[in-house]
């Protein structure tokens, strides 16, 4: 059997990196394992922006009304663990190690048979779908990777709800240049018959969404596009939406509270096909629901966030939740950023509440050079400096800047270690 560490070796190797459309390779390899997908109930959950923490909420609800939840979400932030959870509990590395063996063995026999080979993400699904079956989950809050018509997730048969969350450009290499074309391929997770919850979209991909409902007979609901924002402050929000129900969730951002409308509408939605959810189960998960990493107060004294906002849409809600929380004041920004992103128009929109930028390069062969970053910035007449290491940043933002609100943003692939960092200082949001 495999070690944790050959494991996770051969879930990363290069050889299975290469992304390509279509379902055949993933159904191949869940077939020759038995089709661990098949008979389980699921919610899934495709979108832009907004895919991790409403699928947090709507587990969290799930959990809280007594269900055996399962929750499986990409990427992780510090340990590869992170992506499969039943109840809220990681995957223990005995587990990951042993249904890792088990996909390898299946990938080793139907490779020798000369099908093509899965992707990284299509086993790692795998691995999933062998775990949440093993535990006996009653439902799984099933993330997409990316897209959603031709994703490893969508080899499933049915959902119990299909919810699609905000849709913006990104991946626009394989997933489109227009938000139709992009909305085409998150609409994918529609079922024949099917229930979508959907988050207020921009005119032209609710028409696609709702083309697409029409051609599978699918209802469509959209969630409150304006829940009002009641109270706001460093340790959550209250809003009220348009039928008078008022909640409150710890997560900050102004726009977790628009999808905490989604994940509420979609519970609504699954109370009328007999789910038991009761308002106090609603209220407690919404509430009780945690997503790190995304406009996460990471410590009060001193003030630090992070945020793994990476793409101009993701950019705008942290600059909107800043301002939100802490108006007039001007923040330090820690960024790295990939290469392949838009992060010119990411840094247009902090640009303005900026006094200063401390700039990295994230762990990636896609990732954009600290040193370039901080050029591009300085030639926009701010002050950067590049850093070689995460941990360098994050000690001069705390040694320099104490006095600051420190906000470290872009690229999921530094957000994870810039948490270790902090969190190896005994940094926590209880800090006073």
């Amino acid at each position: 059997m495999l070690t944790y560490e050959e494991s996770l070796a051969f879930l990363n190797a290069p050889v299975y990196s290469q992304t390509r459309p279509g379902l055949a390779p993933v159904t191949e390899l869940m077939h020759e394992l038995g089709d661990p997908q098949d008979g389980l109930k699921y919610v899934h959950i495709a979108g832009t922006n907004g895919k991790g923490s409403t699928a947090s909420f709507i587990e969290r609800i799930l959990r809280e009304a007594g269900y055996r939840t399962g929750l499986y979400t990409s990427p992780y932030l510090m340990r590869f663990t992170e992506r499969m959870r039943v109840c809220g509990q990681e995957i223990s590395k005995d587990d990951l190690t042993r249904l890792t063996t088990k996909v390898k063995d299946a990938v080793d026999r139907i490779t020798a048979q000369g099908h093509t080979a899965p992707t990284i993400f299509e086993m790692v699904t795998a691995v999933a779908f062998l775990y949440f079956r093993e535990q006996k989950c009653d439902i799984i809050v099933l993330e997409v990777g990316m897209g959603g018509r031709l994703d490893a997730t969508n080899i499933i048969k049915e959902s119990e709800i299909s919810v699609i969350t905000a849709i913006d450009f990104d991946h626009m290499n394989f997933l489109g240049d227009t938000i139709g074309e992009i909305a085409y391929e998150k609409a994918g997770i529609i079922r024949n018959n099917g229930i979508v919850v959907s988050f207020p979209q921009r005119a032209d991909a609710e028409k696609v969404l709702r083309e697409v409902c029409a051609e599978e007979n699918a209802g469509l609901y959209i969630a409150d596009p304006g829940p009002v924002l009641l109270e706001a402050n460093i340790r959550g929000q209250r809003f009220r939406l348009a039928d008078g129900r008022e909640f409150h969730i710890s997560l900050l951002g102004s726009y977790q509270i628009r999808n905490a409308a989604v994940a509420v509408l979609a519970m609504d939605l699954l109370t009328a096909r007999g789910w038991r959810l009761t308002p106090d189960s609603l209220a407690r998960g919404l509430e009780n629901a945690r997503w790190p990493g995304r406009f996460e107060l990471m410590s009060t004294n001193p003030m630090i966030l992070v945020d793994g906002a990476h793409n101009p849409n993701g950019v705008e809600a942290l600059a909107r939740g800043l301002r939100t929380l802490f108006p007039g004041r001007k923040f330090t920004f820690i960024a790295g950023v990939l290469a392949d992103k838009d992060y010119t128009s990411m840094l247009r929109v902090v640009e303005p509440l900026a006094s200063r930028f401390l700039t990295v390069t994230p762990d990636s062969e896609r990732a954009l050079a600290a040193s370039e970053l901080a050029q591009d910035l300085r030639a926009d007449g701010f002050k950067a400096v590049s850093f070689r290491s995460v941990s360098a940043a994050a000690e001069t933002a705390l040694s320099e800047y104490p006095d600051e609100i420190i906000c470290a943003f872009g690229s999921l692939y530094f957000i994870g270690d810039i948490r270790r960092v902090f969190l190896d200082k005994g940094l926590t949001a209880s800090d006073e």
